[in-house]
């Protein structure tokens, strides 16, 4: 039997190995595993295929995750020429891993620097589209984008593409040596809570920021490391952190 995981980032792994968590928190001597806590469904590929057929309207889309961006790769595979009607347009995104999956599409990305809505509002709002954006959302996406671009009377045509839904079939290991629990979002505290058999007060609790923090602390859970960046780097900072502090 394998040892039990120094933490336990409750997220994906990575597409391409190696995960950038893992291998990070490899340098730093832990031992790290990756558990999904979410699970995504695409109902509305009929009405994505549809709005992508006809691109003149708009002056481009705006993809606020990679999973908004898997909703396009499907629709795209079985339909090829579809993504010639967007080549030529700008294609928004909040961060370099949305926008690099836009790119191997064959679209314009932009938003590489912005990282948050708040960013790429900006950026949005700089460009001043002359005409509508596609905005390929979740249900369970945060309004800070949509009233930032409402504010700036920058139009845009809202379909969400994908849902997001909080797995209950957790395998969280049992807790080892230091054993830490590792939280992405909000919604990997509600599926941790819906899931049988998993003790979080078992664990040393971090999380990736202070959305995710705040939410961890409103349930009643102390929070010992939250990242200053959410980045692999900056998460691996804050648990060391901690622990130099509870030596």
């Amino acid at each position: 039997m394998s040892a039990a995981p120094d933490v336990i980032l409750l997220r994906s792994a990575d597409d391409e190995a190696p995960d950038r968590y893992r291998a990070a928190f490899r340098e730093a001597g832990l031992r790290a595993v990756c558990e999904p806590v979410l699970a995504f469904t695409f109902p509305r590929q009929a009405k994505l295929r549809d709005r992508l057929a006809a691109p003149d309207p708009y002056a481009g889309l705006l993809a606020t995750s990679p999973r908004a961006t898997v909703a396009l790769e499907q629709v795209f595979a079985s339909h090829e020429a579809l993504a010639d009607g967007w080549a030529d347009r700008l294609a928004y995104a909040v961060g370099p891993k949305t926008a690099a999956r836009l790119r191997a599409l064959g679209l314009r990305a932009r938003g590489d620097d912005t990282g948050t809505a708040d960013a790429l509002a900006a950026r949005i709002v700089k460009d001043d589209p002359d005409a509508p954006l596609l905005f390929l959302s979740g249900n369970r996406r945060r309004e800070t984008l949509p009233e930032a671009l409402r504010a700036a009377e920058v139009r845009f045509d809202e379909l969400v593409v994908y849902e997001t839904h909080a797995r209950t079939d957790l395998d969280v290991p049992a807790r080892g040596r230091a054993s830490w629990l590792v939280f992405f979002s909000p919604s990997g505290l509600e599926a941790v809570t819906r899931a049988e058999g998993v003790d979080v007060q078992a664990h040393r609790l971090a999380a990736i920021g202070p959305t995710t923090a705040e939410a961890l602390e409103g349930d009643g859970h102390a929070v010992e490391a939250v990242a200053d960046e959410p980045s692999p780097d900056g998460l691996v900072a804050a648990l060391q952190r901690a622990g130099a502090r509870s030596s």
